[in-house]
């Protein structure tokens, strides 16, 4: 894949899927396409990622592409995202997102962030 390409492609993926879009983020991703947080695989991921945006946020979070890094069908992002919570208090988190492609679709998405953090932050821990 084109390193370019493929890093435009993670960020309309992305944009897609914060805006709430799950059926437009599933058509860039592969019929099986899994999400990964942690090590854990998360079942219909993309649809619970994509519904949580507007339970969790008041709008459609930022993100900051702090690097990119394109190996193979591999594309490798350190994001910050920033919003505000539906509490009404800043959000901001660091990630680093790895989506591997299988063509121009997105086969799976692996995501590490600060999970302490998430959780003070949307009460969930």
């Amino acid at each position: 894949m084109d390193a370019e390409k493929g890093k435009a492609l993670v960020r309309e993926f992305l944009e897609t899927l914060h805006s709430g879009d799950v059926e437009g983020a599933l058509a860039r991703t592969t019929p099986d396409a899994v999400v990964m947080i942690f090590n854990n695989v998360l079942p219909d991921g993309f649809r619970m990622l994509g519904g949580m945006i507007p339970v969790l946020f008041d709008g459609a979070p930022t993100r900051e592409y702090t690097a990119q890094f394109v190996d193979g069908d591999t594309v490798i992002s350190q994001v910050t995202i920033r919003g505000v919570t539906k509490k009404g208090e800043e959000y901001q988190n660091y990630y680093l997102i790895i989506c591997t492609f299988e063509g121009d679709k997105i086969s799976k998405m692996q995501e590490y962030i600060d999970s302490a953090y998430a959780n003070a932050k949307f009460g969930m821990g």
